[in-house]
């Protein structure tokens, strides 16, 4: 159960908790504390938040874009002098889906309409000049392109997020952002969020919103500029990062597979709620959840009906890894030999899997060492290794892209990656194991699936939680239309330099894993034992 399930029970606690602006309601014409009340739990607790970036994370037909109807109402109304953003990933989609819904609020639970110039009635205009009894006192624009205006003197900016630099002049206080998912990141981190420091509304001592910027001690007031993320679910791992989802991955899992409970958590200046449909079902027909259920397989059901950040989306190349079956806590044995695998993509990273095979068929990944520029170096890199790893004597085992014993790989005459591996950690009087060519990507990835999926001749792969981008490559590595690895290209928005954004550390794992068990591997390619494998004793003939 959510943390604010318990909290948020009734429209009793609602009404008392209500951290609004404490305007009477005489005076402004609406009773926020019931309006609150008419959300759903998941809608209120965003409603209630007063952290500076708030996730409503919900299925299809959650309810998504009515809160943001209700929260731009909200500040418009109580904040008017405080100019807020709404932004939607293309002006199709802002226009056809996240204004006309928000509008729609606005209009039937707020009797706001588009001021019509025939009949002289209406509490806002759209991209234009407004007429002349709008209170325009604190507008400043040569254009009205992209603004909506009230009567009241309020602004509410609109705009693009696939034009997002268009967005870097202005400045709000507050922001709405729909369908995230989409969004690239860049576009929230670096433009959005720093244009919300317009000031005009602040946290008092009770955490309630004020105008006032001094306390009754005479200090100033915390400055509040929320920005709201209201989207559907899909594996995006900016997102995830962002709001710590991956690190709660079993409290939300616990939390969000139910009609009545939903995951909310605090953190920092962070505060997420991820619900299912079903909280929004009395404004759904009758029929619509059982007939999304009926359309969708059960990964598509977790993500679309349930809210699930973690549920597979379709075409990922690694079908099937699942975080419940390999991630968990692992320690390192100094008994046991250690087997380290390379792979030399410098950008965004070097990339080094740290291995120990535990009683001959269970694999162990206890640390993945991912170095950037400007340690990006295959020296650097063992020396980041040695570190780890100073006392060990058990043996160590190297492991690697063949691409690597090319002579030219590092500019310097004589040497190659391995020379310089071998060099470096000479100490531990390693061996390689390499491969003269590397395997077909599309042959070792299969083989990797059916560890995943059935242990696959015994073999049983774990991968230490601290490992994220181990993780974060077998959750959201797509697969290219020829049944290889999608290695979709992102940008170093510092240097500009373009590279491979996953990829990198599943292949320094394939590498390592169809070596070191390659009488497996082989068996796979000639088309062997393909059936599923009770875990249990596993006699090798060869040593690990």
């Amino acid at each position: 159960m959510g943390k604010l399930d318990k909290f948020l029970s009734t429209a009793d606690k609602i009404v008392a908790n209500f951290k609004g602006e404490p305007i009477p309601t005489e005076q402004t014409g609406i009773d926020w504390a019931w309006q609150v009340t008419k959300l759903s739990m998941p809608q209120q607790a965003i409603f209630e938040s007063r952290k500076q970036l708030n996730l409503f994370l919900a299925g299809q037909g959650a309810g998504k874009t009515h809160l943001g109807g209700n929260l731009s109402a909200y500040y418009i109304e109580q904040f008017p002098k405080v100019r807020g953003l709404i932004g939607a990933n293309t002006y199709d989609q802002l226009n056809r889906s996240t204004l006309f819904r928000i509008r729609e609020v606005w209009k039937n639970e707020f009797a706001w309409k588009e001021y019509n110039e025939y009949t002289g009635e209406g509490n806002y205009v759209v991209g234009i000049q407004p007429p002349a009894h709008f209170d325009t006192t604190t507008h400043n624009f040569d254009r009205y392109n992209n603004i909506i205006s009230f009567d009241t003197g309020a602004v509410v900016y609109i705009g693009s997020l696939d034009n997002y630099k268009a967005l870097d002049g202005i400045e709000v206080g507050w922001a709405i952002c729909d369908e995230t998912k989409d969004t690239r990141e860049e576009a929230i981190k670096e433009v959005i969020i720093g244009r919300l420091r317009q000031k005009g509304m602040y946290l008092d001592e009770n955490n309630k919103l004020t105008h006032e910027n001094l306390g009754n001690n005479g200090i100033e007031l915390t400055p509040f500029n929320p920005f709201y993320v209201l989207t559907s679910p899909a594996k995006v791992d900016w997102l995830n990062d962002w709001f710590y989802l991956t690190d709660s991955e079993d409290d939300i899992k616990l939390s969000i597979f139910s009609d009545t409970s939903f995951f909310s958590q605090s953190k920092e200046n962070r505060f997420v709620t991820i619900s299912s449909t079903y909280h929004n079902a009395k404004n759904l027909p009758s029929n619509y959840i059982d007939n999304q259920k009926a359309n969708l397989n059960p990964d598509l059901q977790e993500m679309l009906i349930y809210g699930c950040p973690f549920s597979k989306s379709g075409g990922e190349f690694y079908k099937g890894f699942s975080r419940d079956k390999v991630v968990c806590k692992l320690t390192y044995n100094p008994d046991l030999p250690l087997h380290i695998s390379f792979d030399f993509n410098v950008n965004p990273y070097i990339t080094l899997g740290i291995y120990q095979i535990v009683q001959g068929h269970t694999i162990h990944k206890i640390q993945e060492l991912c170095l950037e520029s400007p340690k990006n170096t295959t020296r650097a890199l063992c020396k980041e290794f040695s570190k780890y790893y100073q006392a060990h004597q058990a043996g160590l085992f190297i492991y690697g892209d063949p691409s690597g014993k090319r002579k030219d790989t590092r500019q310097e005459l004589g040497y190659n990656d391995y020379t310089i591996i071998k060099r470096e950690l000479e100490k531990y009087k390693p061996t390689l194991r390499l491969f003269e060519k590397a395997p077909s990507v599309v042959m070792r990835g299969n083989f990797m699936n059916l560890i995943f999926e059935n242990q696959y001749r015994g073999i049983t792969y774990l991968i230490d939680n601290t490992c994220k981008h181990t993780l974060n490559d077998y959750q959201f590595l797509k697969e290219s239309p020829d049944g290889t690895k999608l290695k979709a290209k992102a940008k170093d928005k510092t240097t500009g330099v373009q590279y491979e954004k996953y990829g990198h550390t599943s292949d320094a794992d394939e590498y390592f894993i169809v070596k070191a068990f390659e009488h497996d591997f082989n068996t796979y390619l000639r088309g062997g034992e393909k059936t599923k494998i009770k875990k249990g004793k596993y006699n090798r003939n060869e040593a690990r």
